[in-house]
């Protein structure tokens, strides 16, 4: 095979003198199809940090081994390169247990990534993603998102952007997610198959959908046992602070506001606004263009596109992203409502699947631990994906 080395089954010559008074080594044997290094190369001395191979017609100058066929090398570097051991939670302090039992602490620590559309970095947890995958009929690529229901880390690669339904819509929107789409995928796909890649008409909802079954199937296990859970009477300060180790509340009512009953009704009077600002640009531009005047003798700047009409600054259309918190012991704490996550029948489901346990509460507390992580960073891809921009 190119570039690789090969082993000859003929027995190699060895040479009886001594090469050095230093350490000398010689190889005794061979396997075939075996990468030979250091000693296997024939006759060879060592000194601190080389290896030197003894020429075979007696002459004093020695060859040294490259550094990647050298064990003196080799040795050395595999040390620094030794995957770190993972540490015992019997030997983690206290400050250690708290992180490690942390969510944000996960969420930030996972790899950076950029997203495609906005061009942001933010950690991979932050961030949702669609992998290519063939159909089982027509075997045409389809942008799934396969990572939410399976926890195989080789899917292929993937399409990264904020977790954000507004951001969906935008992509499926004269098919934005076409011009976005990263090398790693076009390179992976001919002309052919990229042009036949099938974006979902209805992938805002499929993502919504499969987010929410994979955390009801989390918080179904614990709901399922006694004691994971803690009924209170309500995320106040004053009912919660009798109970230890506070990770979240997760409420079974609605913590929607009547303002956010008239946000759908803000949003058709904002497009209807934007579509009259566009039908003004389109019909009127000329006379809203400044250079246009026969006053004015120098052309428009190359910045300049079209004419500016009135529109909602972004910062007003999308706000900053906002999560419940409620007080615990001086600290926040977040509080998420299961029928807004999940749905009203989901979260009924929970509370009646637990029997008369949790049937009567009005909401539970889930404590601080390592395998609730998972529970919580789940809730928060929901809660980020289904916020939209405020009335």
């Amino acid at each position: 095979m190119l570039g690789r080395w090969t082993c000859r089954h003929h027995a190699c010559v060895r040479i009886a003198a001594p090469l050095s008074p230093t350490h000398s080594r010689h190889s005794s044997t061979h396997v075939p199809g075996r990468t030979l290094r250091g000693g296997d190369l024939g006759p060879t001395r060592s000194h601190d940090h080389q290896t030197f191979r003894a020429r075979k017609d007696g002459t004093a100058t020695a060859l040294p081994l490259p550094p990647l066929l050298d064990p003196v090398v080799v040795d050395e570097r595999a040390q620094w390169e030794k995957p770190k051991e993972r540490a015992k939670h019997v030997t983690l302090t206290p400050f250690q247990r708290q992180l490690w039992e942390n969510s944000f602490a996960h969420a930030l620590a996972s790899p950076v990534r950029q997203c495609r559309l906005t061009q942001v970095l933010l950690p991979v947890a932050l961030l949702a993603s669609l992998h290519a995958r063939p159909h089982p009929t027509t075997q045409d690529p389809w942008l799934l998102p396969v990572s939410l229901t399976t926890d195989k880390k080789h899917l292929g690669p993937p399409l990264y952007f904020l977790n954000r339904r507004t951001v969906v819509r935008q992509l499926g929107t004269k098919k934005t997610w076409e011009k976005i789409l990263g090398p790693l995928i076009t390179d992976k796909f001919s002309k052919q198959k990229l042009s036949r890649m099938v974006w979902r008409e209805d992938m805002p909802d499929l993502i919504l959908s499969t987010m929410r079954n994979k955390a009801f199937a989390k918080l179904s296990w614990s709901f399922g046992f006694r004691g994971r859970l803690i009924p209170v009477p309500s995320p106040r300060p004053a009912d919660i602070e009798h109970v230890d180790n506070v990770s979240y509340v997760l409420f079974f009512g609605s913590l929607r506001s009547r303002a956010e009953e008239c946000h759908q009704k803000l949003i058709a009077i904002q497009i209807e606004l934007d579509k009259w600002a566009n039908y003004s640009v389109k019909n009127f531009g000329a006379k809203l263009d400044p250079h246009a005047s026969p006053n004015v003798t120098h052309p428009s700047p190359h910045w300049y596109t079209e004419p500016l009409v009135p529109k909602l600054q972004p910062r007003q259309k999308f706000p900053e992203l906002e999560f419940h918190t409620t007080t615990w012991r001086g600290r926040k704490v977040p509080v998420y409502s299961l029928t807004d996550l999940l749905g009203e029948e989901k979260a009924q489901e929970l509370a009646k699947g637990s029997k008369s346990k949790y049937e009567e509460a009005t909401c539970v507390v889930m404590k601080r631990a390592r395998t609730k992580v998972a529970v919580d960073m789940l809730l928060m891809h929901i809660q980020a994906y289904i916020t939209q921009c405020g009335p």
